[in-house]
Parts: C-alpha cells; structure tokens; sequence
C-alpha cells in the first residue's frame, strides 16, 4: 500500500504544482479582460490601486432598465467602452448633463438598434437632446455590415426586453486535471521569456519602445487578436465610406426628431498604441481613423484616437494596462471632450 501511496505521489505531485501555479497566478475575473482571456499571469493585482478614488464614485446617470424619468438629456448606447458605471465616461458626463444610458443587454448592434428606436415611437416618448454611439473600432465597420435600416422596435417592445431579461450565471470553476492546468504554467513561462507573440487565438503581447506608458512601468502592449485580425476590413477605404454613409443616414433620420447624433468610435488598443511598437515587421498600420476623419459628415464627430494620441506623452494609464479598454484617465478626457462639443 505504501509503495502504491508513494508511485500515485510521484505522479501527481507534478500536476499538483501545476495546479497551485494556475490557482495563484490564473484570473478567471471578467475584469481585467487581456489577462483572463490571453492566459497571462495575473502579477499586477496591485496596480489598480492607483484608480481606487476613480472606482468607488457615485453614480449619476440612468440605466433604461432601472430609469426613474423620461426627462434626460442626453442618452448613451454602445459596446463595453460604453459600460463603464463608475469611471465611465458617461458618469462624468452625467455630473453636468443628465444621461440615459441603454444597456448592454439591450443594444446588441447599437447601429441597429439605433436605427430601429428611430423607426418607432422612442425620441417621441422621451426627451432626449443628443444622442452619443459608441462603437469600437475593431467592430464598427463589421456592426454596420450586419444593419437592416427599416426594423422598427417601439418602446413596448423594449420594455419588453427589460422585463424578460434574466442574467446569465457563468461557471468559472475548472477541475483539477484540465487542459488549463497545463496550457496556464506554460502561457505563463512564455510571457516572460517570449517576445512579439500571439499567446493563444485571443491576445497578442508585444514589446514598445517605451516602460512608462502604464504605471507597472513594463515595457510591453498587450492586446485583442481581434485588433488586428479585423484590420483589412477596418483599413478598406470603401467601407469606411459605407459605414460613414450610414451614420449620416442616422444621423439626418435623428434630426427629423430634433435629436442631435454623436458619434464616438473607442480606439483598438493595438492601434492607440501602434506608433509606439518597437518592430512593425508583422503588424500592419491601422488607418480607420485616418479614413473616416476626412470624409463629410452630417453629425458631431468626436475623434478618439487623436484626442487621446495627444495625451499618451504625458498620462500614463491611457488604457489599462492588463486590459483592452480605457482607463478613467481616458473616460474624463473623452467626456470633456463631448461636454466641448454639447456647450
């Protein structure tokens, strides 16, 4: 019994290690998100600390599923840039203006969305000045793509929505002996002896030339595979015309409600950060901003990646660093940004 005792410990007792690694350094959290989905090691649990004032603010604007009134000001509807409760950018928009925000759950394609509340009886039923859609660009042209401009959703409908709508519960919980347990240690070995590399089919790490962009003060970008998979569409000129079509489409079917559209596309942190890349050999340069920014436009456009571009020198934390969205650094940028434009 003892000899069987010790040959099953010689056998598991890798596993084990194996396992302990994953327990300690794998973040199965949805926040930060590059972390969780690219298997990197979770070692800057302490770096959110510096954001602590920014993630414990109260919270001002309305959520449609929870609205108290129908007498905002503004209203909000976008992908996960636009989420953000407490650092969002919304929230310290709210503080000056009030804002309804539609949710997630509820937006699905917010250009399609848009376009269907537009068709029906919403901007008659509430009182809503401008209109801010968000977007981000590794989506946007792809989100137009998908639209069917003549739906109609009236605000029975929506509600509908509201009162139909149960939270999915998600399972995080993996089994000692799975794939994880081996895959992490190894994605976590490959994080710091491996540069410029695709960790798995979700996010890239790759090396700058600069360690003070972000407060860890590392010297390397991660993020989304999908930044740069999405790339050819987002850099074909004729569909950044299409997809400016469109919004002006929007946009003059929102005057005719006296509604005021604001465009906002969120910057793929690839690109953001691009020009500060140390070897481009393998990564194209993004151009959607590029296009889009000359062409006419019949709505209030706020130019993301330029507005933050200029900061980048001087702010670190932009983005996170752990993660693909913007940080409260970039939110109160952004929202003072649309505060210029609504004044």
């Amino acid at each position: 019994m003892k000899k069987f005792i010790f040959k099953a410990s010689f056998f598991i007792a890798p596993f084990l290690f194996l396992y302990a690694i994953t327990v300690l350094f794998y973040s199965d959290a949805e926040s930060p998100d590059l972390i969780r989905l690219g298997c990197f090691p979770n070692v800057f649990k302490e770096y959110r600390g510096v954001f602590h004032d920014e993630f414990n603010r109260k919270i001002y604007f309305n959520k449609y599923s929870e609205r108290k009134n129908r007498n905002e000001k503004i209203l909000t509807i976008g992908d996960s840039f636009s989420e953000q409760d407490n650092y969002g950018y919304k929230n310290y928009l709210a503080e000056q203006s009030s804002i309804l925000h539609i949710d997630r759950f509820l937006s699905g394609n917010q250009i399609q969305t848009l376009y269907e509340l537009s068709n029906g009886d919403f901007f008659e039923k509430h009182n809503i000045e401008y209109v801010i859609l968000e977007n981000v660009e590794r989506y946007f042209i792809v989100n137009a793509k998908k639209i069917d401009t003549s739906k109609v959703m009236m605000t029975s409908q929506l509600d509908d929505l509201v009162r139909n709508h149960k939270p999915s519960e998600i399972d995080n919980v993996d089994p000692f002996f799975s794939k994880k347990t081996i895959q992490f240690p190894l994605s976590m070995l490959r994080y710091y002896v491996s540069q410029n590399y695709l960790s798995n089919k979700y996010a890239y790490n790759v090396v700058l030339k600069k360690d003070n962009l972000f407060s860890v003060n590392e010297n390397n970008l991660l993020f989304l595979f999908k930044d740069l998979s999405n790339l050819e569409g987002n850099n074909d000129f004729s569909s950044v015309q299409k997809l400016n079509n469109i919004l002006n489409d929007l946009s003059n079917k929102l005057k005719s409600k006296k509604v005021k559209l604001i465009v906002l596309p969120a910057p793929d942190k690839y690109g953001l950060y691009y020009d500060y890349i140390a070897d481009k050999t393998k990564f194209p340069r993004p151009l959607f901003f590029n296009h889009l920014s000359v062409l006419k436009k019949d709505y209030i456009y706020i130019d993301s990646k330029k507005i933050l571009s200029a900061h980048l020198e001087v702010e670190k934390d932009i983005y996170f660093y752990d993660d693909s969205h913007w940080s409260p650094v970039a939110s109160k940028i952004i929202s003072n940004e649309i505060k210029k434009a609504i004044n």
